[in-house]
This record gives structure tokens, sequence and C-alpha cells, in this order.
């Protein structure tokens, strides 16, 4: 397992969540297309072509013998031969949540955890990170895309800072709680020499690895780490506009007026359409994701919409919303703070959501973009319509994925890249491939 404050010196072995207890998967078909190079422990077995393991509550099955843990291990080195799992969760609670096949390199622990079952993939960090890249954004980027996308999720990845499964015995997950990983199927040439020019290369930042946070577009203007997670951040993580250094402007976006003004008339920055343009993005994104207007957005919902909506996602009894009311905005604009106005039984009442990623979760059925949006109503009493304009997909933290690929498309290389998202930031070789 990784340590947080620890900087390795090798290429370290990780541990990552493919099936979580959340995904209530009782059973899963493994294909071996070079069964070969594979052992069943714990009894060292031969494996066929293609095995079946189910959980009841306590144990594992596999051809009626009950085992407490299956591990599956690959007796060679060879990244060609491979192992594929029928059914894996990929964009895990979000709306564009789907059930994708993987296929995967090194080994597969499998364990029965209240009923579930709980798959942990076993291999290096480098031969992880070439998937990576291509499985949060499609495999046809730029090459400095690629390789800027490696060196930050390395970064992330080996700062450990968040550790959100370890209870489980796992360094990451696959998914969009972590970072993507949807195995070797997206392993490309492209993605392959992303890592190898990239091979053991960090953010430092005050002698520590940067907790390299990304996410899809920030719209425009980057946020602060402590409006979106509480706590101590990292110098590197700034308020800036996500722009050329001589277009650079200065917007107080904690302003409503000013952020509103901000909305409708953007700059010309690295993730908006004047860098790429939003009907060329599907060539680029990651395959889960959805073409879409991430620049700009807007969602629409009637009265009874989201009171409905605001009703399942809170179990408030409200007979009808007053009003939305942004309470506290980051230098994104985005909302930390949100104030929900309503009437239920003959009496108007407050509740208030404290958290980015909630006003996200309860603003949509699925799941809203971004929380750096503007509220526009009717001239109605109560409202009939409430009408979301917003900014950006995600937190806005960090590198954003879509304006890094605006700057690889203008020509910067990746050192730029990573430079300009993480100002402050030392690019660093922490370890070079070993010699055998």
């Amino acid at each position: 397992m990784l340590e947080r404050g620890t900087i390795p010196r090798q290429e370290p072995t990780i541990q990552v969540g493919l099936v979580l207890p959340e995904d209530h998967q009782t059973d899963l078909t493994l294909t071996f297309p070079h069964p070969e190079d594979y052992s069943l422990d714990p009894r060292d077995q031969s494996l066929t072509g293609s095995i079946t393991i189910s959980t009841d509550d306590e144990q594992l099955f596999l051809e009626d013998v009950a085992y407490p843990e299956i591990q599956i291990r690959h007796r060679v080195s060879n990244n060609n031969h491979l192992v594929t799992l029928d059914r894996v969760i990929a964009g895990r609670g979000f709306h564009w949540q789907k059930w994708i096949p993987v296929t995967v390199a090194g080994d597969l622990i499998v364990r029965p955890f209240n009923g579930s079952l709980i798959v942990i993939n076993r291999l290096s960090v480098e031969d992880y990170l070439m998937s990576v890249a291509t499985s949060e954004m499609g495999a046809d980027c730029p090459s400095a895309l690629i390789e800027a996308q490696t060196i930050v999720a390395r970064s992330w990845l080996l700062a450990a800072a968040e550790q959100k499964h370890a209870d489980l015995g796992m360094d990451v997950c696959n998914d969009d709680c972590c970072q993507r990983y949807q195995g070797s199927a997206h392993i490309t040439a492209h993605s392959r020499k992303g890592v190898e020019v990239t091979r053991g290369q960090v953010l430092l930042i005050d002698g520590e690895i940067c907790d390299a946070r990304y996410s899809k577009s920030c719209g425009g203007m980057t946020e602060s780490f402590t409006h979106i997670w509480p706590g101590t951040a990292q110098s590197c993580f700034q308020v800036f506009s996500d722009t050329p250094a001589e277009d650079r402007i200065i917007a107080d976006l904690t302003n409503d007026v000013r952020f509103e003004e901000w909305i409708a008339h953007p700059p010309k920055s690295f993730c908006s359409p004047s860098f790429i343009p939003e009907d060329q993005l599907g060539a680029y994104l990651g395959h889960v994701d959805e073409s879409g207007h991430y620049f700009r957005w807007k969602t629409t919902f009637s009265q009874d919409e989201l009171t409905n909506l605001i009703n399942a996602k809170l179990g408030i009894e409200a007979q009808t919303i007053l009003s939305l009311k942004p309470e506290n905005r980051g230098g994104s604009g985005r909302l930390n703070r949100l104030s929900i106005v309503y009437e239920s039984d003959h009496q108007i009442q407050t509740i208030t959501i404290n958290s980015e990623y909630e006003i996200r979760r309860v603003l949509h059925p699925g799941f809203l973009y971004s929380s750096a949006f503007i509220v526009e109503t009717d001239d109605q009493h109560p409202p009939s319509r409430f009408t979301l304009r917003g900014a950006g997909w995600g937190h806005g933290a960090g590198l954003c994925q879509i304006g890094a690929l605006g700057m690889a498309l203008a020509g910067y290389d990746a050192r730029s890249i990573v430079e300009h998202y993480y100002p402050g930031a030392e690019l660093t070789t922490i370890y070079t491939k070993e010699i055998l």
C-alpha cells in the first residue's frame, strides 16, 4: 500500500479496486486467453479458459468449491497475456454509469464482503498509468495531453493524500471517485509512449508530491482547493483564468453580479470553443463521457420537476420550491453553500446545502456538471420554471482536462501544461526504469 508523505525511489506495486461493495455484484466471469500464464491460489491450481466466481455471504464459490479468498496470479511478466472481467461499473454513482468489460494485467484478488464481491487488481504503477491517460481522455488526444495527464495521474496517485479505500486494502478504485482505470483494452502505442517518456516524473511542491487533483473543465477559471475540500492546501492550487499568460484577467467571481457577467461574456479560455470547438470534443473525450457543452451549459426544471427532485434527494416534503439562493461562491464562481427556500404545510422553510459535491448531487437527476451557475426564474410567484446557467464540468481545481487539450492542440508541451495548472510545482523524476 502507498503511504502518504513518502516519495518512492523505485516503481511501486499498487492495488486497484475493480469491484467495490457498493456495486452489489455477486458473481463474475473471468476469461483467460492464455490460462497457462496464470495460477489459482491457495492451491496453485492451473486455470481453464474461463471461470465464474460467486458469493453468498462469507464465502466464495468456484465450481462448487468454497474459498475464503481467491488470488489469480500472473506467472509471467507479459502484459500481452491478460485476463478479462465480464462486467465492471464505469461512472459509478453518476448519470453516465454503465457496465463494461475490463481487461487487465497483473494479479487479481477476489474476496467476499457482506454478500457481495470485492475484486482488486495488483499491478505496477506504470502499467496502471498506461490505461489511465486513455481512460480519462480519448486515445486520439495529442501527445502533450497524454503526457501531461500521465504526469498528473502519477502525482495524484503517489501523493496518496485521500486513501478513500484503504480500509478495503485498495490504494485507489477504478473510477471517477479516484481516477479512471478501464483496463488494458485502452492502452495504445500513444499511451505507452506517454508513460515511457514521463516514467517516474511527478510534480513536487515544497518537498512533497503534489496532490494533483483535476477535473474535466474549469469553465475558464480554476478553483481553490480549500473551497472544494476542507483542510490545508498545497500552494500550487490557485485561482486564475485559464488563458495564455498575456491574456490573464482578474475577476472577482465570488460576487454574484460579476459572476453573472462572466457567464454571459466568457473569456477566450484554453477550455473554451476558441481553442477546441465543442462539436469536435467527442473525438478526444473518454468513451464513458458524454459529448456536450461543458464550457457553458444550461439545464431547466419545471416547478414540479424541481420539487420532486429535491424531495427525493434530500428526503424532505416540500410542496413548492420558492427560491434557490447562492450563499457562497469561490474564485471560479463555484458554490459550496446554497439555500433552498420552500413551502411545506403552509410554512416557509429553508434548508442549506454545504458542499460543492452535494449541490451538484441534489440539483440533477444524475449529477450536475458543476456548481458554477446562476439561477434564473420566470416572473411568477412561486416560479413555474428554474433555469441553471453554468460553466465547466467538475470541481475546477488543478488541471482542466479540456483546457489541457486546448493547450496541446495549440502547440504547448507537457511541461508547459502542468506548470500552467500547478504554478510553483517542480517537475521531477523520482525513479527510473530498473535494468534487469
